[in-house]
């Protein structure tokens, strides 16, 4: 047994828990992914130990380590390749190109050192490459460059560089693997440094392979480096975990979680930041105050999971139709708020409520179920009703159960201190003749 292997392999084992533990917090598919691809390492690692300290490894280690070099190559390509977990399509074309490797390295692990048997492999990689390029990516590019690489491997078989042949595919593996988790993963990561520095490392030395077997006195240089890549692009993988969490706690700090639309802490950050911009440009700012009628319905009747999907759909629909406002919120339960710049006529305004009301009755299906609400909407002016934020949001808020009451009786609320609505939602009074 080499036992020269067993602080890399525990090292490696240490972090695998850890992003383990992560992975139990943050449950993701590329967690998933890529722990996949760091048991095929581990699996690997644990094969060295087993090698003898001199000469060639038994056939059945040496293909275990081969063939695990291959699956985790393959893993973490798919992990760090744009694709989501439905696309069937990329899917089976990387599995389908994998089958002719696999085997090539399967029998150049059993030390099957033949060119009648490899060169029937690379026969079937060239017509896979081709077929699957054409069918399921429709890339005729794709298609050269994967006969280039089959034909490239036949020369190298034809001449009986099989270790080249072998180990430089793998190091093409590893190469588009790094060359997506750089572009995939976020540029101003610290993981995604790691990450990336450990796949190139892995990537060169696959190709350097070949050479460092003829020149055995950099064989142990060499070892050191390879079994520090792996730890390295363990670390990396924790440091992108754990930026990812601290990245998406900021995120649900300022956001309301069920409908991606901004909290009630940063709605009241933007509306202080549109009042102050309004004040500057001496322009208008109106504050809609929306509240769900029927929502209370349809949550009593059709069950909790319906209330959300009820407000993911009105805020999908507010988001996708009114962009353009400063700001869109959910305060919380069935309350909703917009905010916008300088709607500097009348006509405006009423046509922004209407419009805010048509998009807010959208209705929607659950289960067979045609479902939709109506809404209340409150509004205040700046400059007109308020100068600050706090008294602009109680006004909205007041005028809104205003006319919610007016459709159906509320007890307890005190509308004294703003102006009247009528059932129709216009203002009465001083408000109503300078803007409605």
């Amino acid at each position: 047994m080499n036992y020269a292997f067993l602080p890399d392999l525990s090292a490696l084992t240490i972090l695998i828990v850890i992003l383990m533990l992560l992975r139990r917090h943050h449950p993701q598919r590329q967690a998933n992914l890529w722990l996949l691809g760091l048991f095929f390492t581990l699996i690997e690692s644990s094969a060295h130990i087993f090698y003898a300290p001199a000469g060639l490894p038994s056939t059945a280690l040496h293909m275990v380590v081969i063939v695990c070099y291959l699956l985790a190559g393959i893993v973490f390509v798919w992990a760090a390749g744009s694709y989501e977990i439905t696309d069937r399509r990329s899917f089976h074309f990387l599995l389908l190109n994998s089958v002719p490797l696999l085997a090539i390295c399967t029998c150049y692990g059993l030390h099957l050192f033949s060119k009648a048997i490899f060169l029937p492999w690379v026969l079937l990689g060239v017509i896979v490459g081709v077929l699957t390029s054409l069918l399921l990516r429709r890339s005729i590019l794709l298609a050269l460059l994967l006969t280039s690489g089959w034909l490239a491997m036949g020369y190298l078989v034809s001449n009986g560089n099989y270790r080249q042949a072998v180990y430089w595919s793998l190091g093409v593996v590893y190469a588009i693997a790094t060359a997506n988790f750089y572009r995939k993963l976020p540029r101003q990561s610290t993981g995604r440094l790691a990450i990336v520095t450990g796949f190139c490392i892995w990537a060169f030395f696959f190709f350097l392979h070949p050479f460092i077997v003829t020149y055995r006195a950099y064989a142990d240089i060499a070892s050191h480096i390879w079994n520090m890549q792996k730890s390295l692009i363990s670390i990396g993988m924790i440091l992108v975990m754990l930026e990812e969490q601290v990245s998406c706690n900021r995120w649900l700090a300022l956001h309301d979680e069920l409908t991606g639309l901004s909290n009630r802490r940063s709605f009241e950050d933007h509306l202080s930041t549109s009042l102050e911009r309004c004040r500057r440009a001496h322009a208008t700012l109106a504050v809609f105050m929306l509240d769900l009628d029927g929502f209370k319905q349809i949550n009593d009747t059709h069950g909790h999971h319906a209330g959300d999907q009820l407000l993911r759909h009105v805020a999908d629909n507010l988001r996708e139709h009114f962009g353009g406002f400063d700001s869109i919120a959910r305060l919380g339960g069935d309350e909703f708020t917009m905010v916008a710049c300088n709607p500097s006529h009348p006509e405006t305004i009423e046509l922004l409520r209407d419009n805010i009301r048509e998009v807010t009755e959208i209705p929607f299906f659950l289960d067979g179920h045609r479902l939709s609400v109506s809404a209340s909407i409150g509004i205040a002016l700046y400059p007109e009703d308020a100068d600050d934020a706090t008294r602009l949001l109680r006004i909205a808020d007041l005028r809104m159960y205003s006319l919610k009451q007016a459709r159906t009786p509320l007890r307890h609320i005190r509308l004294d201190s703003v102006p009247a609505l009528t059932a129709s939602g216009r203002f009465r009074g001083r408000t109503a003749a300078g803007h409605f």
